[in-house]
């Protein structure tokens, strides 16, 4: 009799774990992570993009071209730097942007227009972190 009730609780316990389990919901909300650039080419010749830090910490990131230019870039609260390349577009004129966190792994990235400034924003995010934002295409 103990047996088979030890093993009527384990299966229920089991049963209500799996249960509870499915109930949890995925996240809905994370941050962009554009994978395919828009189709064609771009211009080629000297690129600049003026990015700047709308959030409330310091950001770092990475700005790169078709032809795989890049630079990085390390933005304090409210800061700007203009960022000079040579090299091809993706298509739609646009360059990579790529926000990344200390060690250099990518949290958010876009293709943005290389003729506007680029804001990149950042709000909490009701779970920790945060979600960040730019005028990507």
């Amino acid at each position: 009799m103990n047996r088979s009730r030890a093993l009527t609780l384990m299966l229920l316990f089991v049963a209500t774990l799996g249960l509870a389990a499915c109930e949890e919901a995925p996240p809905t909300v994370v941050n962009r992570r554009d994978a395919k650039p828009p189709p064609g080419d771009g211009q080629t010749g000297e690129v600049c993009v003026l990015v700047r830090n709308r959030t409330p910490f310091t950001i770092t990131g990475r700005v790169q071209l078709k032809t795989r230019e890049r630079t990085s870039f390390r933005l304090s609260r409210s800061g700007r730097t203009q960022i000079c390349l040579v090299g091809t577009l993706y298509g739609g004129d646009t360059v990579s942007l790529v926000v990344t966190n200390f060690m250099t792994m990518p949290l958010f990235s876009c293709y943005v227009r290389f003729d506007q400034s680029v804001d990149i924003y950042a709000r909490p995010h009701p779970d920790g972190g945060w979600l960040y934002n730019a005028p990507c295409v």
